[in-house]
């Protein structure tokens, strides 16, 4: 079905062409290898080399508008992942209907986040967690909501999100959660960001803001926050970027390592996921504090880059000085783009990423070449 719909869509582009439709997207994939050595309980063991053909986030879209007269235009976007090993998901990014105008824009469907707009500091492309900051990024999302976007006054910029109950989830992937004493099923969500730019030099601002994040041990539902903020300087061929996020109840203490063990590839690693269960999550909220830098130059047709992120130990109630170390991490990635034209680029890249420390900890080696081509 999504096959014969997506070619009848192609098939009616010329027809479509005169309300200004456009067909955009990305293809990108690599081939990445990986390591991972753990450490539980003093004992040391090793993974064997993985290998596998990756997709980095390949995506097809349709975008299109209407003026409707006095500054006023209709907006829509349908935007579907694919993956060059097959599959894909209908609309499964980015998608929406609205309306722009001097006022700014108003859109619903499935939308980005701010927190998931400010990637600019994890400009990777990857499958692998340890080749990406994708622990510092877990909290970015596209979740079905209405959002409101602010026309740019001297470089300023904002904007409000809001995900009913019926839409949202909690920390378990749920909607209307089960399990828990207090009958809580209001996942509602709420969103917020602020940017500036100016002569090269931008800053912003993330928030969220999730009602029913997580349940305790007593199966008492309990909200969440992230805070996220970053600097820096893009212009002149020179990117240079920081930032530091605050999420408070956002994880659980076994989600948050599960995010760190999904990101280390290490589900055989019992000191970090023991396979971790969604469904069974009952730990304590934690709070975290994490740093994260990237610093690029283009050199001609070269752009190398390099990233570092920190994660502290995190906090929550009950939790021993054992536990909290298991939940710090340090990471490095290394790379460079190439760009053969405007459209095409080859990508390699190496990557470490640690969790923990101690007799308990993980270490993840990892590196790609891939491509990249845009149309």
């Amino acid at each position: 079905m999504k096959k014969t719909l997506i070619a009848l869509t192609l098939a009616a582009l010329p027809v479509a062409a005169s309300a200004d439709v456009i067909l955009y997207g990305q293809i990108k994939a690599g081939v990445e290898v990986s390591q991972t050595k753990t450490k539980v309980n003093g004992v040391e063991t090793k993974s064997d080399t993985g290998s596998e053909i990756a997709d980095f986030g390949s995506r097809i879209g349709f975008k299109g508008h209407e003026h409707l007269g006095n500054n006023l235009n209709a907006i829509w976007q349908v935007e579907n992942s694919v993956n060059v090993a097959g599959g894909g998901d209908w609309a499964g990014r980015e998608s929406f209907i609205g309306l722009e105008g001097n006022f700014g824009k108003i859109r619903a469907g499935k939308l980005e986040t701010q927190l998931k707009s400010m990637d600019s500091l994890d400009p990777w492309e990857y499958n692998n967690n340890a080749l990406g900051l994708g622990m510092f990024q877990r909290t970015g999302e596209r979740i079905v909501s209405v959002k409101y976007d602010s026309p740019v006054w001297a470089g300023f910029s904002g904007n409000v999100q809001f995900t009913p109950r019926d839409n949202g989830t909690d920390v378990r992937g749920e909607g209307v959660t089960t399990g828990r004493t207090d009958d809580a099923s209001d996942t509602s969500r709420y969103y917020a960001g602020l940017n500036y730019e100016n002569a090269g030099f931008f800053a912003r601002y993330g928030f969220g803001y999730k009602k029913s994040a997580y349940v305790t041990t007593g199966g008492e539902s309990k909200s969440g926050q992230a805070h996220k903020v970053e600097g820096g300087y893009d212009a002149n061929n020179l990117f240079v970027g920081l930032g530091y996020q605050y999420t408070n109840g956002w994880d659980s203490y076994d989600s948050y390592r599960g995010a760190l063990g999904y990101a280390l590839d290490t589900t055989d690693n019992p000191a970090y996921t023991d396979g971790y269960d969604a469904e069974a999550d009952s730990s304590v909220g934690v709070k975290a504090h994490e740093v994260a830098t990237t610093v690029a130059y283009r050199f001609g047709n070269v752009v190398p880059r390099f990233s570092y992120a920190h994660g502290f130990k995190a906090k929550g109630a009950g939790l021993d000085d054992a536990q909290r170390k298991r939940t710090k991490y340090d990471q490095v990635v290394l790379g460079a783009d190439y760009d053969f034209s405007k459209r095409t680029t080859a990508l390699v890249s190496a990557g470490w990423l640690r969790a923990g420390g101690g007799d308990n900890k993980a270490e993840t080696t990892a590196g790609m070449v891939g491509l990249r081509h845009k149309f």
